[in-house]
């Protein structure tokens, strides 16, 4: 591997830790006279030129709006694309280059977990090894919250007044757990869930008999049996354990067969 062959991987690796979306862009063929050799490279992020080049002027330019236009798809894409540089391309070099253009959005589906407690922060910690964005709902402050968030916790914590607001905005292929510290709060949640109804995965904590008391009240409210079928609890392959770590290992094996099963 070449210096330059590190630097853009370098380059792309920084790019997935930032989750910033961007597009890798390299000549892999050329015919006639061109700016640059095969292997040229470049990184393109946020619409602008990000690393490298390929040569500069039309070409260049052309190569940026393509790979603006795949990251804005937001999926995972590669493309070639074959540009004639002639007079009406702008570029007088009169050959021919070949490119690929490959996107990265970088985006991983989403945990979101209504609570921030014990259990919830024991999962949200899962989170890298189920290779998920994890997000926490809670409603009260930073300072109720028991045990103490970490100063630096690696997911996302969301303090809001009313949690089971976010329903409606959170991406129809998130993940969701219900664990808040009010039983009546989650209650709402899952309806609200319950009623988009595109969720891939509702969990909620708790046993079998608060399940059959929610599904009783739930019932009451116009929800069907199909409806009340989405939701799994308890949760975990597990069942029983009160140890929150515990716990949090037996939802995330849940998860993460889940996920699997989604992939093939």
């Amino acid at each position: 591997m070449t210096a330059n062959q590190q630097e853009w991987l370098e380059a792309l690796a920084a790019f997935k830790d930032q989750r910033q979306p961007c597009a890798h862009v390299v000549v892999i063929g050329v015919r006639g006279s061109a700016p640059r050799e095969i292997g040229a490279r470049m990184i393109v992020a946020g619409g602008r030129l990000a690393w490298g080049t390929i040569g500069g002027g039309r070409l260049e330019h052309l190569a940026i709006e393509r790979a603006t236009e795949l990251c804005a798809a937001g999926e995972p894409r590669s493309v070639t694309e074959t540009v004639p540089l002639s007079e009406k391309a702008g570029q007088c070099c009169g050959g021919e280059v070949t490119i690929l253009i490959e996107a990265f959005p970088w985006n991983r589906q989403r945990l979101v977990i209504f609570g921030a407690g014990h259990v919830a922060q024991a999962i949200a910690g899962l989170g890298p090894y189920m290779d998920l964005d994890v997000q926490l709902i809670d409603g009260r402050s930073a300072e109720e919250i028991e045990p103490p968030l970490p100063e630096d916790p690696g997911y996302e914590v969301l303090f809001i007044d009313a949690p089971e607001e976010e329903i409606d905005v959170i991406p129809g292929d998130a993940l969701l757990l219900v664990m808040t510290h009010d039983h009546a709060l989650d209650q709402e949640i899952i309806a609200r869930a319950m009623k988009r109804g595109s969720f891939p995965y509702v969990g909620l904590i708790g046993s079998d008999r608060k399940w059959i008391r929610f599904q009783h009240r739930l019932a009451q409210r116009g929800f069907t049996d199909k409806d009340l079928a989405g939701v799994t609890c308890p949760i975990g392959v597990v069942k029983g354990s009160k140890e929150p770590r515990k716990i949090a290992l037996s939802v995330a094996t849940e998860i993460a067969e889940l996920l699997a099963e989604m992939a093939r």
